[in-house]
């Protein structure tokens, strides 16, 4: 779940009518109106290369795949200021941290849960997912209220330390081996209205599988998607809460993770579909790209061959360990 903050997160429009009526979805309160955004350019003819520089001097290159929406954010992150980058501990690194680093969270993500009046259960290797889970129940229902400043700002700590311990703890009481950089930009006043809409003939561009190399586009509601409570076995969740991606703004992941056995996962992820309601629940049936299982991908590294061997991944790895984003450039 991302944030966007002071701005109303509005239902998408998509083509075409549903088999089946889809259930009514959270929408926000509009604190804000967001200044309108400036008419993106259209690019035309053969896709740059995506080129990000790390803070430490180390340098990615992206092969975008040609579809509509790789286009449209392109022309987003042309727009984009690179001080506009949210680089905190955060929302910047997932799945680095120290045991440090996971301590301060979790002693910051108390911190919050107190401030705003809800308790934070323990968490050990066999009750922390269920214990964030029902944590996180609170966080949407922060934008169903009038909007306070700090009481905003609280609960978006509370939300970006959940998120950033899932991965953490993930990898430490679930055995997985999961490691992303976020170019975030959800939370800036200047990005609430810089937005693109999936063309429904590119929704099938979605994809659980979270493959070392890629680049995808990230999460921008107010709310939960499939993967998201997949991964989280969330069986608390309720329908308002549940959002299909279908609009999407600049921010963008990056994917450094080693390989899961993904047949098993599909298996197990139409499962948790049948049992947490089917389409009745969700307001798509489990095949239906417009469920939007998991990211939809932008393109690759353009040297990801050279990754084939284990070595070669965890050595990128640990230059990336202590790096962040500086500034990305179209070649």
């Amino acid at each position: 779940m991302c944030c966007r903050w002071r701005a109303a997160v509005h239902p998408a429009t998509v083509a075409g009518v549903t088999e089946h009526p889809a259930p009514a979805r959270l929408q926000t309160a509009t604190v804000q109106e967001p200044a309108l955004a400036p008419a993106l350019p259209i690019i035309t003819g053969r896709l740059p290369v995506f080129e990000l520089r790390m803070s430490t001097g180390l340098c990615l290159r992206y092969q975008l795949k040609d579809t509509q929406t790789a286009r449209t954010w392109l022309a987003l992150m042309a727009q984009m200021q690179p001080d506009w980058l949210v680089r905190s501990d955060l929302n910047h690194r997932h799945g680095f941290a120290h045991a440090a680093q996971v301590l301060d969270a979790l002693a910051r993500l108390q911190r919050a849960a107190r401030q705003l009046g809800l308790v934070l259960d323990p968490l050990d290797a066999s009750t922390w997912q269920a214990a964030l889970n029902r944590l996180h129940l609170n966080f949407p229902e922060f934008f169903r209220q009038r909007y306070v400043p700090e009481l905003y700002d609280t609960a978006h700590e509370m939300n970006l330390a959940i998120h950033w311990l899932e991965y953490e703890l993930g990898n430490v009481y679930g055995g997985r081996r999961q490691y992303l950089f976020n170019l975030d930009f959800n939370h800036i006043p200047e990005v609430y209205g810089r937005m693109g809409q999936i063309p429904v003939d590119e929704m099938h561009c979605f994809s659980p599988e979270l493959r070392f190399g890629n680049l995808h586009l990230h999460y921008v509601y107010v709310g939960r998607h499939f993967l998201e409570m997949f991964d989280a076995q969330d069986y608390l969740c309720p329908v308002h809460h549940f959002k299909a991606q279908h609009e999407f703004n600049a921010t963008c992941g990056l994917v450094f993770s080693e390989p899961e056995d993904w047949p098993a996962r599909d298996a197990a992820m139409r499962q948790f579909h049948a049992r947490r309601g089917g389409w009745r629940f969700f307001g798509y049936e489990y095949d239906d790209p417009r469920l939007a299982r998991g990211f939809f991908k932008l393109g690759e590294l353009v040297d990801l061959a050279d990754y084939a061997d284990a070595s070669r991944r965890d050595a990128l790895r640990t230059a990336l360990s202590s790096a962040h984003v500086q500034s990305w450039h179209l070649v």
